[in-house]
C-alpha cells in the first residue's frame, strides 16, 4: 500500500508552509523520528537563487526541520552535491544553508571520506556514497518538481543520485546510456541507501528543459509518501505523463522498489493534471533492445544508438557567459574552448546532457521548441 498525500500551498510564506508541511507529512503517515538521527536530502542542482526554481526552496527545508525538531529528532543534517562540487561549497544564495542554521540543524559537506558502496542491479558496480548516509538513522528526500531532459521527470528517487559526490556522477553517464540503464543506475542507489520518506516542493515548479534552464510555473502543492517511486508517478501524472512513460517511475516498480499510489489521503493526483505544463517530448526509441543487451560487450553498439537517437546540445554564443562549467564536467571531453566560444565534437559527444544542467547562464539548447510538450 503506497498512500500519496497531496496538499496545496499558494506560496512560500513560511507560516503556510509550515502548516502544509505538518498536514501533508501526517496525512503520508511520516515514520517516527523520536529520537533519530535524519538526513534531510533537498535539490541543490546549483546554489541558484531560490525564485529561478531549480532547487527545493528554503521554505520547505525550513518547515521539514521545524517539523522533525517539534517530533524529537536528536540530529537533523541537510546535505547535497552538485554536479560541480568543491569543498566549500555551501547553499547561500538560495537560502538554504540560512534556513539550516537558523533552525539549528547541521549542513554537511559530502565529499570527505565516501562510503564505497554495492548498488545494485548494477553489475555489482560500487559508488562512493556520502558517509553521512551510513551515520543516520533515515534519510528524507526532498525533491523539486522540475522536468529533466534526460529522464523526463526528476524527482524523489533521482534526487538521491547527490549522494554520490562531486564529478563521480557525470561518468555514469558512459557506463548507463540508455535511459532505461540510467534508470536503473537511480533505483539501485535507491534501493542501497533505502530513503524513509519523501517530500516534494511544487509549489513552484520548473517546466520546459529542465533540469535548470527551465521555466517556473505556480503549480502549488507539496507531496509526500513513505514510497518515493509512488510518489514519483504522482509527480509524473500531475505534469501529464503517462506514469510508466517516466523510466525511473518504470524501473522503480519493476524492481520492487515502489509501486503505484494506492491511495491519496488528501488531494488526488488524478484530479490534478495539468496537459498544459510544458514537458519533455517522449522518445520511445530510446527502448532500444533495452537491458536485454549486455552493456559490457555491447556498450559502443548502444552509446552509438544513443547518438544516433537524440538531438546534440546546440551552445549559444550571445547568453554564454564562459564559465567553463560545462567543459569540466563532460564525461567524455567531448567539449574545448575555442575563439571566446565553446566548441563540441559531435562525434564524442553521448548526449548525457550534464553540461546542460550545470550552464548557469542558459546558453545550451537541447533539440528544437517542437521536442517539447
Amino acid at each position: 500500500m503506497s498512500s500519496v498525500a497531496i496538499t496545496g500551498c499558494g506560496s512560500y510564506d513560511q507560516s503556510l508552509v509550515d502548516d502544509a508541511v505538518k498536514t501533508v507529512c501526517r496525512a503520508a503517515g511520516m515514520p517516527s523520528v523520536a529520537g533519530k538521527r535524519v538526513l534531510l536530502k533537498p535539490n541543490i542542482l546549483s546554489d541558484s537563487r531560490e525564485e529561478l526554481a531549480i532547487t527545493t526552496h528554503s521554505a520547505v527545508v525550513r518547515a521539514v526541520i521545524r517539523l522533525l525538531k517539534g517530533e524529537g529528532a536528536s540530529e537533523i543534517y541537510v546535505g547535497d552535491s552538485p554536479g560541480i562540487h568543491t569543498t566549500s561549497f555551501i547553499p547561500r544564495h538560495s537560502g538554504i544553508h540560512q534556513a539550516v542554521l537558523d533552525e539549528g540543524a547541521v549542513w554537511v559537506d559530502f565529499i570527505p571520506d565516501p562510503t564505497p558502496t554495492r548498488i545494485p542491479y548494477t553489475r555489482l558496480k560500487r559508488l562512493p556514497i556520502a558517509k553521512i548516509a551510513s551515520d543516520v538513522d533515515l534519510i528524507f528526500s526532498l525533491p523539486k518538481m522540475k522536468t529533466h531532459q534526460l529522464m523526463y521527470a526528476t524527482g524523489a528517487v533521482k534526487n538521491l543520485f547527490g549522494l554520490v559526490p562531486n564529478l563521480h556522477k557525470s561518468p555514469m553517464h558512459v557506463q548507463f546510456p540508455t535511459r532505461s540503464q540510467f534508470a536503473t543506475l537511480m533505483v539501485g542507489i535507491a534501493t542501497a541507501v533505502k530513503p524513509a520518506f519523501s517530500l516534494m516542493d511544487g509549489i513552484i515548479a520548473l517546466e520546459g528543459p529542465g533540469p535548470a534552464n527551465g521555466t517556473p510555473v505556480h503549480v502549488g502543492l507539496l507531496l509526500a509518501s513513505c514510497d518515493a517511486v509512488a510518489l514519483d508517478w504522482a509527480q509524473a501524472r500531475i505534469m501529464g505523463y503517462e506514469a510508466l512513460d517516466v523510466p525511473i517511475v518504470a524501473e522503480g516498480i519493476r524492481r520492487g522498489l515502489g509501486s503505484p499510489p494506492s491511495s491519496y489521503p488528501l488531494l488526488d493526483a488524478e484530479e490534478l493534471v495539468r496537459p498544459s505544463f510544458t514537458r519533455i517530448a517522449i522518445h520511445r526509441r530510446t527502448r532500444f533492445i533495452r537491458s536485454l543487451i549486455i552493456p559490457l560487450l555491447f556498450g559502443p553498439i548502444i552509446r552509438w544508438n544513443v547518438k544516433r537517437q537524440r538531438p546534440a546540445p546546440v551552445f549559444l554564443e550571445d547568453p554564454c557567459i564562459l564559465c567553463r562549467k560545462c567543459i569540466q564536467i563532460c564525461p567524455v571531453d567531448a567539449l574545448t574552448m575555442g575563439d571566446k566560444r565553446i566548441i563540441i565534437d559531435e562525434k564524442t559527444c553521448i548526449r548525457c546532457y550534464c553540461c546542460h544542467e550545470v550552464c548557469p547562464a542558459d546558453a545550451i539548447a537541447i533539440g528544437t521548441p517542437g521536442d517539447a510538450r
